[in-house]
């Protein structure tokens, strides 16, 4: 995907998504009393303005995060300095996740600052040139501002879901008894609108990753061949990690659902992340030009095309090829 059709295709998605916003509003108000949608409003957006202004801690909480510190992290500092220094902006706090999963993220708000932080695991499945080339993929998400960008646009579907939520229970019950089947059909609406809405954020989404990788590859020297390099070792151990996690839950007789350490907080905090947790790679010994080339070649079947409109990441061989044209 070039740098105009990447541009143009986020352009489209915010286009689309204030498209649904504004007709699922209108539609609704014209279907239901204005109070309700207004009381949903009064209710939900101071709602997620507190989970924006807390949301730092909630991803602190949940990843186990601590600031790295720099007699301890030297390298992390000096990468994120000489980042911050090319793309001229100011230099995040670097932060340190005690977690086994490869991962990276960026996070932060105006009251806590913006910050970048990386997993253990992660340092301890890349090298240092492909830490570079991720920490530089998450400083595109900083200067690109995507944590505010991705918690404004939460809200919308969320106002939909309440308002839904909302009209259902007073169908049920028997509030406006004469209305009850009006309210059901404008409840469902709701849904329906929110439905809509989460996949066109979900676009979004995935192409902002596209954009983040992007950033990463010209903000570092040789970052496409890095970057590459970097996502399929990170996907690559995930997937060892899953199953390893698997085996052991399924030997303790357990629930496979938590096989990456991750808190069901955590779970929902997938579009952060520089890789999606759940992964389906297989693990083999390759090379690292070698992984990259494998899975540059695979061609995602009908089913997995479908899944793909369900998740935040773009699928690893599309954002492979993606980054071949940054070299």
């Amino acid at each position: 995907m070039d740098n105009f059709r990447l541009k143009l295709g986020m352009l489209g998605s915010v286009g689309l998504i204030i498209g649904i916003t504004t007709l699922g509003a209108a539609i609704l108000l014209n279907g239901v009393l204005g109070l309700n949608f207004i009381w949903t409003l009064i209710f939900i957006v101071p709602f997620f303005l507190l989970q924006w202004y807390y949301g730092p801690k909630m991803v602190e909480y949940s990843m186990r995060v601590e600031e790295a510190p720099r007699n301890k992290y030297p390298e992390l500092h000096r990468i994120v300095e000489d980042i911050s220094r090319k793309v001229r902006i100011d230099k995040p706090k670097v932060m340190i996740s005690d977690m086994e999963m490869p991962n990276a993220f960026a996070y932060g708000n105006f009251s806590t600052g913006k910050k970048v932080a990386v997993t253990k695991g992660l340092l301890n499945t890349l090298e240092d040139e492909e830490v570079e080339a991720v920490l530089g993929h998450e400083m595109g998400h900083i200067t690109h501002n995507d944590a505010e960008v991705m918690m404004f646009l939460s809200i919308l579907p969320a106002i939909f879901m309440m308002l839904g939520r909302t009209l259902l229970w007073s169908s049920f019950l028997g509030g406006r008894r004469r209305n009850g089947g009006a309210l059901i059909v404008v409840a469902l609406g709701a849904m329906f609108f929110y439905f809509l809405l989460n996949l066109a954020i979900l676009w979004f989404s995935r192409l902002r990753e596209y954009y983040a990788d992007q950033f990463g590859a010209t903000s570092v020297y040789e970052g496409s061949r890095k970057l590459q390099e970097g996502l399929v070792k990170i996907e690559n151990q995930m997937a060892r990690l899953k199953e390893k996690g698997q085996r052991r839950q399924a030997t303790a007789g357990g629930s496979a659902s938590n096989s990456l350490g991750l808190n069901p907080l955590g779970s929902g905090m997938k579009a952060l992340f520089i890789a999606d947790p759940d992964v389906e790679a297989s693990s083999e010994n390759l090379s690292d030009r070698e992984m990259v080339e494998k899975y540059k070649q695979k061609t995602p079947g009908v089913g997995k095309k479908l899944f793909e409109i369900f998740t935040t990441h773009p699928e690893l061989s599309k954002r492979l090829k993606a980054l071949d044209q940054y070299k």
